[in-house]
């Protein structure tokens, strides 16, 4: 009896540690603005060139009415800022910020939903759905932008001439 009660303190102990332990981690201050956005720069910028050069000739084919060609461009380009935007979203963020990074995070899921809803448009023939959806696209890479403006990031923006 007396050696279970030892082990339902020693549980008891380890769990109370645990939360103060999630408790100061979730408090601690998070990186200061100037070295977040210097980290998600450095995140960000071989995908963007990445991006840039799958999507490369991207709108030639568009005009030449090769959309399965342009599909398969939109298609890397999602899958490229999807695992940017995997890779960002669980830094730590300045405590400042968080509110306005939870926004544009926010946008960057519209992003990618838009991005692949293109590539579904595309490859079921349809043209003016991917005039709708790349409209949207822009619209919400737009947004994502305005919410971060201050930030003074470059390869993390959205910037629609990599598309081209």
């Amino acid at each position: 009896m007396i050696r279970v009660a030892t082990q339902i303190g020693a549980a008891t102990l380890a769990v109370a540690l645990l939360l103060v332990a999630a408790a100061a981690a979730e408090e601690a201050p998070g990186p200061g603005r100037a070295e977040y956005v210097a980290k998600l720069e450095g995140i960000c910028k071989p995908r963007a060139l990445a991006t840039r050069r799958a999507v490369q000739g991207m709108r030639a084919d568009l005009r030449a009415e090769r959309l399965a060609i342009a599909a398969a461009k939109f298609s890397s380009a999602s899958r490229f800022f999807a695992a940017t935007v995997r890779e960002i979203s669980p830094l730590p963020r300045p405590v400042a910020d968080r509110g306005t990074l939870a926004r544009w995070f926010g946008y960057l899921a519209q992003e990618e939903s838009n991005l692949q809803r293109i590539v579904a448009v595309l490859r079921s023939d349809r043209p003016v759905a991917f005039q709708h959806a790349s409209a949207r696209f822009v619209r919400s890479g737009e947004r994502a932008d305005s919410v971060v403006l201050a930030f003074g990031f470059n390869y993390c923006y959205f910037k629609l001439s990599r598309f081209e």
